[in-house]
Parts: C-alpha cells; sequence; structure tokens
C-alpha cells in the first residue's frame, strides 16, 4: 500500500537533500583542495642515496610530532644520482622546518617501518651558524646519514676482521707476540710490586715491634700484655661479635652497631671509678683474615668504637674536669695475652674498664 506526500512533506524532504548534497560537495572540495594539509601547507625536496622502503605516504615527524608524509617519490635519472623525495608538511607545521633542517630516514624499533625525520639545525662549535631561515616551497633539504641495524652488524663485523689482521692498535697488540708478552710481563711486575708492598709492610711492623722494647721509645708503642693484663685491678668485660658492630672486614660501625653500643650507656656509668681506665680491643680471626692487613683492620675497628663511645657515652669524663684514660688496640690475628676461659668469637671487639684495687 503506497501513500502520497502532502506539500509540505515533498517540501522538507527536498531541502533535506539539497542540504546533504551540499554538505558532499563541501567535503569534497575540502579534501580535493587541502588534502587535509591545510591550504598553507608547505612541499620540500630531498635527496638520498637510496630510500630504504620509504614509498608514498610514508609518514614525516618534526620533533616526534606526525607534522606530513611522503607526497611523491622521483626515481634518479642516473646510476650515481639520488632518489628526491617530495615531502608535504602541513600548515601548522611549517614554520618548524628551517633552510639548513636535516632530514633522515630512521626504523621504529629494530624491525619496525620507515619514518622520515626533519631535525632542527645545530649549531656546532667553531663553525659559522645555521640558516634559520623558514624553508619555502620547493626548497631542496640536505639529507642526513640513516643507520639500519644491518649497518652496524656490518660494521662490527669489519671490525673485528681489522682486528685479526692486526690492524690499528689493538689489532697490533693482539697479534704481536712482542707487544702481548710486553704486557703480560707489566701485569706480572704490578703483581710483584704489590706482594713487596706487602713485605714492606709486614717488615715496618715487625721494625715497630722491636723498636717497642727500647727504653726510650716503649712508652710510645704499645704493648699488649701491659694494655690487657692488670693484675691489680678489676676487670669488667662486655664482647662483641666483629659482625655485630661491623660489616666483616671493614672498620665502619654500622646501624645496629651504633644501637648495640648505645645499650652499654648504664653499664658504663656504673663503672666511673676514680683512677679506672678503658681499652677497647679488637681481633680478627686467625683462619679467615690476612695476617699482613688485619693489625690495621682491628686497630681502625677499635678506634672507630672509641670515637663514638666517646662522643655519645662520654667514655672519657669522670665528672665534670677529672677524665681517665681510654686506649684503642688492634691487636691483628695474634691471641690475647692470658687463656681464655671461655668461648669467645675468634673476630670480635671488647670493651674493657679496669678498677683499680685497693
Amino acid at each position: 500500500m503506497s501513500r502520497t506526500l502532502s506539500g509540505l512533506q515533498a517540501v522538507i524532504l527536498g531541502l533535506v537533500v539539497v542540504v546533504a548534497l551540499g554538505l558532499g560537495a563541501v567535503g569534497v572540495f575540502a579534501v580535493g583542495s587541502r588534502g587535509w594539509f591545510g591550504n598553507d601547507s608547505l612541499q620540500v625536496r630531498v635527496g638520498f642515496p637510496e630510500i630504504r622502503g620509504v614509498e608514498v605516504g610514508t609518514r614525516v615527524r618534526i620533533q616526534g610530532i606526525d607534522a606530513g608524509e611522503v607526497a611523491a617519490i622521483t626515481p634518479p635519472t642516473g646510476p650515481e644520482s639520488p632518489v628526491e623525495l617530495r615531502l608535504r608538511i602541513k600548515s601548522e607545521y611549517r614554520h618548524l622546518v628551517r633552510v639548513s633542517s636535516t632530514v633522515q630516514i630512521v626504523s621504529e624499533g629494530m624491525l619496525g617501518g620507515k619514518v622520515i625525520e626533519i631535525r632542527p639545525p645545530i649549531r656546532e662549535p667553531g663553525k659559522p651558524d645555521p640558516d634559520l631561515t623558514v624553508a619555502r616551497n620547493d626548497d631542496l633539504l640536505k639529507a642526513g646519514p640513516s643507520t639500519e641495524l644491518g649497518d652496524v652488524i656490518s660494521t662490527v663485523g669489519s671490525t673485528l676482521q681489522r682486528l685479526e689482521k692486526g690492524e690499528g692498535t689493538l689489532g697490533k697488540i693482539i697479534t704481536s707476540p712482542e707487544l702481548h708478552n710486553a704486557v703480560v710481563a707489566f701485569l706480572h711486575s704490578t703483581k710483584d710490586a704489590a706482594e713487596r708492598s706487602k713485605d714492606t709492610m709486614a717488615a715496618i711492623q715487625r721494625d715497630a715491634d722491636a723498636l717497642g722494647k727500647l727504653p726510650i721509645i716503649r712508652g710510645y708503642v704499645q704493648d699488649p700484655v701491659a694494655i690487657l693484663v692488670r693484675a691489680k685491678a678489676e676487670r669488667n668485660r662486655r664482647t662483641f661479635a666483629e659482625g655485630e658492630l661491623f660489616e666483616p672486614g671493614r672498620a665502619v660501625l654500622t646501624a645496629s652497631g651504633k644501637g648495640k653500643l648505645d645499650n652499654l650507656a648504664s653499664w658504663l656509668e656504673g663503672l666511673k671509678h676514680k683512677g679506672s681506665e678503658v681499652v677497647v680491643v679488637s681481633y680478627a680471626d686467625s683462619r679467615a683474615s690476612d695476617a699482613k692487613l688485619a693489625p690495621a683492620t682491628t686497630r681502625q675497628q677499635s678506634e672507630a668504637v672509641v670515637n663514638y663511645l666517646r662522643t655519645s657515652q662520654k667514655i672519657h669524663k669522670l665528672g665534670w674536669v677529672s677524665s681517665r684514660k681510654v686506649t684503642a688496640l688492634g691487636m691483628g690475628t695474634q691471641p690475647p695475652p692470658q687463656p681464655e676461659r671461655e668461648e669467645l668469637p675468634p673476630a670480635r671487639i671488647e670493651v674493657i674498664v679496669f678498677v683499680p684495687q685497693t
């Protein structure tokens, strides 16, 4: 069953059709005249020895922004002539393209597609300033080098081949027996020098021990027996394994180590007797430590504890005016002067307070 439109309905329908056709015509005109690049779009040229898969429609970027596309590709006129690309830039980005801008073909990722990058001019020290004039239509821009993964692999392979042939300084060292032997001899001499240095330090330590026995000098050299054995004094001691206060082989107190020393506050305060002395002595594990380095390490550990207790606990103070002697002693891998009656950690730090007995 058909229905006839009234006169008013026919007029309205006609207007709708006319408007739709008008809009379509405007859209077609806009696309044809502007190509979505604006009335004032820019077209520039650039030549490359090879375009590495670039085709019409490949995106053009400026500072990472999609700013245009490849509008046309002109084949080379001869074997040594460049392939010319015509780039079309959107009107709002044309002011970013300068006469001295550089154009490169880059890959998006290792295996990605191609993109054209227009890079801004670069000022180089010692060279004239680049031309910052805004590019005009049909200007020819400079092409920059385009590096591919294959180029990098080829360069690495070429470098390795040169090394194998003995080319260059490194290649000569690798392939020359004389230079190789000279390098090996130098490394051996360096190792020998280090060993001699250790022996020298040990000799210095032995000489110091001998000097300590001389009547005039022994007052300035520490005697472990005189410091640690006090027949007329009461010995009060607190012992810490090395790992409780320091990292193994180090002489810097850890945060937990400082906390353990802080816990000595009340004990030390109760031993501030007249004539008392404090000794901090450190021992290294004779089975796990270098006997040549251990004396210095243990001395530094004892000094670190003394310095911290002086600052935090004022262990050297007996009152407002009076003070007492505080000694830091590093025993290295030597055993204590008297045998221990209890089992103690081989690497340890002892805080001892000697109180004289009347």
